[in-house]
């Protein structure tokens, strides 16, 4: 009894004792940053791009970010946030960061350390400050020279528009004819804007405010159109085989969708290309260097929850129509019968922001009589063209048609490379991207036409079982009847190369090689498919749509008619429209981007 009283009195000093050690004892604060706790780092006004053409070791106020290894065992000494900037320890060249907050120091200064020690390129001890009024762009060149621009991170003006500007860090000098001051255009060469224009080299352009939308940008140098730069992966027009510049024309650039609200940069750098070719049985690879741009997002504004895109179109001969969306017209004044104002070429989209939600579409006459009227639902992203037309009986239609902007299929079967059903769990293996691409929707708005197809010089577009996702389903050019949309998968997509190489006669090749351009049509006709037969009678009364005329936005863009491309990139619709009140029917083709 007096042993077990012993025991637990023994036992309570203990545990008192230990409480009151603990309560004396400092807690003990790690040094490191909590690996966790990464992800929710705040980043400071400066960002960082590497243009320097090499992999380069960078240090923040002796914080390590990146280093190089000199042996595959070697593990460098880079911090934990380091890591987390740059998972495999390198910062490589054409890529960019923004400095965290973390590593700045009580001042906000950054003393920035960066070289290649295999080359000695090195930015030693270059102090940024960091100011949350003024973010500022800092790119470190080759030789070891950095220049730095301002950056605007505040959204445009306009919430329905995105900003844009250039940074020419280009060279003065190149082997390629692409140097001094760049301007910026759109697909057919117009002018942008004017403070895009004739941005010198070292200099930064103020930026522009434009609508949002798809657009497929080119940069000339001296605005002229035989000196164009390459993006992305294009390459320069380079012969080895016959020496000598040659003119730098008729590239294609992607189209690229701009969000409501982002800002971007065009960045200008001079650019090392490797280039192989044989000649006289004999084989060169050689490095050059030209001026070359990249887009650059300065804010990216999320996912857009709030805007759609809608334009119209007067498919109704003999008539002027107002088309207009819970009131407001789409155009300026009425608009006149397509089939009288489509000439040669695509005519561009006139396009109309509006809130996604439900709206009513009206057809209006001249007098302002209600021709027809139909409730919608816009989504975020939409981009419809609303199509106004008359049926074999008389009365006016709205035809809604939603334009796909994406270069982009959904691999269900056939020759997919991938096993299995599709499960519904990951969409994104089956989807198919192209870079550079022809697209095209097809409709029938010829109501003395019950029944027609599209064609490649009269015959079948490029066979089903040569590419089946290429083209998608039949159902998208054949046996359309006239407003009737095809059910699934209504876009054609035939893949386009820029010119890659040349041969030694100083030809080019052709536009990549691929088998879509030995398919792809010179012409494209219509023809009659009533009764179910294919590819049914040509209705040589239509005339065909010149792809080389239709397609190209401006045919004096190119060097010569040896580098024009079969088409250009881009988004369309052709329609067949006309057949009444003494309009022949036709072919219209319709450009959704700009």
């Amino acid at each position: 009894m007096y042993c077990s009283l012993q025991h637990r009195l023994l036992s309570l000093l203990y545990i008192l004792m230990l409480a009151f050690t603990a309560a004396c004892t400092k807690p003990k604060i790690a040094a490191g940053i909590p690996e966790d706790n990464l992800l929710t780092i705040s980043s400071s006004n400066i960002r960082l791009f590497n243009v320097s053409q090499r992999t380069l070791n960078v240090t923040v106020n002796n914080t390590v970010l990146a280093m190089q290894r000199t042996s595959p065992l070697e593990e460098p000494g880079i911090s934990v946030i380091g890591k987390q900037l740059f998972p495999d320890g390198m910062w490589k060249n054409g890529t960019s960061f923004s400095i965290p907050s973390l590593v700045l120091d009580q001042s906000g200064d950054a003393r920035l350390s960066a070289g290649d020690p295999g080359t000695g390129i090195t930015f030693r001890d270059t102090v940024l400050r960091n100011d949350p009024a003024r973010p500022v762009d800092v790119y470190l060149l080759p030789a070891g020279k950095m220049v730095c621009f301002p950056r605007n991170n505040t959204p445009p003006a306009d919430p329905q528009h995105f900003k844009i500007r250039i940074v020419n860090l280009g060279a003065t000098q190149d082997d390629f004819n692409t140097a001094g001051p760049v301007s910026l255009t759109y697909a057919d060469g117009t002018a942008v804007d004017p403070v895009l224009n004739n941005i010198a080299a070292g200099t930064s352009s103020p930026y522009a405010e434009i609508p949002y939308g798809a657009y497929q940008f080119k940069l000339f140098a001296g605005g002229d159109y035989s000196r164009q730069l390459v993006t992305g992966d294009m390459q320069p027009a380079f012969n080895s085989c016959k020496p000598g510049r040659l003119p730098q024309a008729g590239f294609m650039p992607p189209v690229v969708t701009f969000k409501p609200g982002g800002v971007y940069t065009i960045m200008v750098v001079n650019r090392m290309f490797l280039f192989s070719s044989v000649c006289g049985g004999t084989s060169f690879n050689e490095s050059k260097y030209a001026n070359a741009y990249q887009l650059i997002t300065d804010l990216d504004a999320g996912v857009n929850l709030t805007y759609a895109r809608v334009h119209a179109v007067n498919a109704i001969p003999g008539k002027n129509i107002t088309v207009r969306v819970d009131g407001r017209p789409l155009g300026e004044g009425p608009l006149g019968y397509i089939g009288d104002i489509f000439r040669e070429k695509a005519i561009a989209a006139d396009y109309h922001t509006i809130v996604q939600g439900s709206h009513t579409a009206e057809a209006l006459d001249e007098k302002g009589n209600t021709l027809a009227a139909v409730s919608m639902q816009l989504f975020s992203y939409d981009n419809y063209t609303i199509w106004a037309y008359r049926e074999k009986g008389g009365s006016v239609k709205l035809l809604f048609t939603s334009n796909d902007m994406t270069h982009t299929i959904y691999r269900t079967g056939g020759n997919t490379n991938i096993q299995g059903p599709d499960d519904g769990t990951d969409g994104e293996r089956r989807r198919l991207r192209f870079t550079y691409a022809w697209q095209s929707r097809f409709l029938n708005l010829c109501n003395e036409q019950p029944e027609i197809t599209f064609t490649n010089n009269g015959q079948l577009f490029l066979p089903e079982f040569v590419y089946p996702d290429t083209l998608r389903f039949a159902s998208a050019y054949r046996h359309l009847r006239p407003g009737i949309l095809p059910e699934r998968n209504p876009a054609v997509i035939y893949r386009l190369n820029n010119i890659s190489k040349y041969t030694e006669e100083g030809r080019p090749d052709t536009f990549g090689s691929n088998d879509d351009l030995l398919y792809f049509p010179e012409k494209i006709w219509v023809n009659n498919t009533a009764g179910g037969q294919s590819p049914g009678t040509l209705l040589t009364t239509v005339t065909p749509l010149t792809c080389r005329k239709t397609f190209i936005a401006n045919n004096s863009m190119y060097a010569a008619t040896i580098t024009t491309p079969p088409a250009e990139n881009g988004i369309y619709t052709l329609a067949l429209v006309g057949g009444e009140a003494g309009a022949a029917p036709r072919i219209i083709a319709i450009k959704h981007n700009k």
